[in-house]
């Protein structure tokens, strides 16, 4: 029976996540255009050649960043569906949640806003897709809660859907960790303040 030499070690690990990981801190520290295979192999420490074994390209590593990004946002998309029986309160949940990950998560959020450009072919084509199924989501809840009278007649869905995420596609540029507030309580006031600005006006209820 073959035995191994003494004096070698295989690593048998699967070291996806770890480069998955470090062309993430690469990505956001240099920029995609920047950023070089060998700059992450030198974080995950292995030869820019053993990446290969998981990836084909750089363009590779930023196109599965992308998508594990969106699948983030689908199953939000999802537990909001699950969590509430009307499309306000869905809308309540989908926006405090996503704000949440973008807030924990702001490097990928970075990524995919800024780094995504370089995609290329149908890989670009994807990212636009998702693109259009998020704005469709959230503009699909803002009609349904208006058709329930829940928001005002006079708010247009699809400008509606378009402000909302423009204001969550910025948090990465200005919310900072140590700052003055959390993200659960960042989350909780740009979700007030987004419902504020649609919900129609409580009846009786007269402004001082």
């Amino acid at each position: 029976m073959a035995t191994r030499p003494k004096g070698r070690t295989i690593d048998r690990r699967n070291r996806e996540p770890e480069i998955l990981a470090a062309a993430i801190e690469v990505f956001h520290k240099k920029g995609y255009a920047a950023a070089s295979l060998r700059d992450v192999a030198d974080i995950v420490g292995v030869l820019k050649g053993s990446l290969y074994h998981y990836i084909s390209s750089k363009e590779e590593l930023l196109a599965r960043i992308c998508v594990e990004s969106h699948k983030q946002s689908s199953m939000i998309m999802q537990e909001s569906l699950d969590s509430a029986d009307t499309p306000l309160d869905q809308l309540r949940t989908f926006l405090h949640k996503t704000a949440i990950w973008y807030l924990t998560n702001i490097e990928r959020v970075h990524i995919y806003f800024n780094e995504g450009k370089w995609l290329t072919g149908d890989r670009l084509e994807e990212v636009r897709t998702q693109g259009r199924e998020f704005h469709a989501f959230i503009r699909s809840l803002i009609d349904r809660a208006r058709s329930e009278d829940r928001i005002r007649t006079d708010v247009d869905p699809r400008v509606a859907a378009q402000l909302i995420i423009g204001a969550l596609n910025n948090i990465s540029t200005w919310y900072r960790p140590d700052g003055l507030y959390s993200p659960e309580e960042i989350a909780g006031i740009y979700t007030d303040m987004t419902l504020a600005s649609l919900a129609n006006p409580v009846p009786g209820l007269v402004s001082a």
